[in-house]
C-alpha cells in the first residue's frame, strides 16, 4: 500500500464476518511483477476487522501496492479478482480496470 493515508467507508449494517469470502492462498511470483505480500494481507485483515468491530473499512479501490519484480509477491490477477469479491461484500465499488 502506498504511504497515504486510506480513505475508509462505512460498512453496511448487517455484514458480518461470515459474509466476507475467504481469502485462500494467492499464487506468488518471483519474475514477474506482483504485489507485495504483507501489503495485501494487512489490507485484508483491516477489512475483516473493519467489519468485526463495526469500524469503517479502508477503501479497497484506493489501495495501492508496493510492486515487486526480484522478490516473492502474489500474483496481480487472482488478488485483484479477490479484491473485488471482498468491495462487493463490505458494499463497496470494485477497482476499476485499467484501461
Amino acid at each position: 500500500m502506498s504511504d497515504h493515508e486510506i480513505p475508509t467507508v462505512p460498512v453496511p449494517e448487517g455484514v458480518s464476518e461470515t459474509d466476507l469470502p475467504t481469502p485462500g492462498e494467492f499464487p506468488t511470483t518471483r519474475v514477474h511483477r506482483g504485489y507485495a505480500t504483507d501489503q495485501v494481507d494487512d489490507l485484508i485483515e483491516d477489512v475483516f476487522e473493519a467489519v468485526r468491530t463495526g469500524e469503517p473499512a479502508p477503501e479497497i479501490a484506493q489501495v495501492t501496492f508496493t510492486g515487486t519484480l526480484l522478490t516473492k509477491g502474489y500474483e496481480e490477477g487472482p488478488v485483484d479478482a479477490y479484491l473485488d469479491q471482498l468491495s462487493e461484500a463490505v458494499g463497496q465499488e470494485p477497482t476499476p480496470e485499467a484501461e
